[in-house]
């Protein structure tokens, strides 16, 4: 069975002389990226040429290399990908060293990943120590984004000309720690804007909003707060704290490169009373 080997262009020990070429088409949102660079495998199968040829025998070592190349938010259309050796060693006796396939993919985390099927082979000593990839890939690129409402009654405030509402989506990990109490934490992934306060409904204001960024292959969930002094006080208010519950859409939220966008993830304002 081959190994399997995961480099990422981010590390310097993995792959080197990385590059990259970023070409607008014609056709909107639609790119061309070329990456270049050297990817160390570290392959290494040791056999025996035996005694005055007697008892000679190979090994041989196969890998199937992942190399993540870069993170986008898009659809793959087309891509050429090829790989050739960069460093070789053979001591004395027979080798051979083969690449077979190479191909691309985006992951649901939107990683761009080169795939490289690898063997060595070595009557003594071989090593295929790394190798030389080119991608040119033709891709539809989108920043994934999660939209929705969040409304409020009118009797309950007024909003100022101001920013009224923290929106963000996060994401959370139970931490257990020997000795405590499990506890929750959550990392802010992307910030939400909002848009224009919408007062035509004659019961409700509506702030629609948008959240953009590294969304891809998360289990995200949307957080809203208000911000209080965004607010004059209406009939409702008394002793006590706005709040803000989901109303609709999904929760967790999972995006993908093929399921890049999500709307109707919809909120209400409401006035939680202090307790008497």
């Amino acid at each position: 069975m081959a190994n399997t080997i995961k480099l990422n262009v981010n590390d310097s020990a993995q792959v080197q002389l990385p590059q990259k070429v970023s070409v607008l088409t014609a056709e909107p949102n639609v790119w061309l990226l070329i990456y270049s660079g050297i990817a160390v495998q570290r392959q290494r199968a040791e056999g025996s040429s035996g005694f005055l040829g007697i008892g000679a025998h190979t090994s041989e070592t196969d890998a199937v290399v992942e190399v993540t190349i870069d993170r986008i938010s898009g659809v793959l259309l087309q891509a050429a990908t090829s790989a050739s050796m960069a460093n070789i060693l053979e001591e004395e006796t027979w080798g051979q060293w083969i690449i077979s396939s190479t191909g691309l993919s985006i992951r649901d985390n939107g990683d761009l990943v080169l795939t490289v099927n690898t063997s060595v082979t070595g009557e003594g000593d071989a090593e295929f120590w790394s190798f030389y990839y080119n991608v040119s890939a033709k891709l539809v690129l989108d920043e994934a984004s999660i939209s929705g409402n969040i409304r409020w009654s009118k009797n309950l405030a007024t909003p100022h000309a101001s920013t009224h509402f923290s929106i963000s989506a996060d994401t959370k990990v139970t931490v257990a720690i020997p000795g405590q109490f499990p506890f929750d934490k959550v990392t802010v992934e992307a910030v939400g804007l909002e848009g224009s306060v919408n007062a035509a409904d004659p019961n409700f204001y509506i702030v629609p909003y948008t959240i953009k960024g590294a969304l891809l292959g998360k289990s995200l969930t949307v957080a809203v707060s208000p911000i209080p002094a965004a607010f004059t006080p209406g009939p409702a208010f008394g002793f006590g704290e706005l709040v803000v519950t989901q109303t609709g859409g999904a929760s967790p939220i999972q995006l993908t490169p093929a399921n890049r966008h999500i709307s109707g993830v919809d909120f209400e304002m409401q006035f939680l009373p202090a307790p008497k």
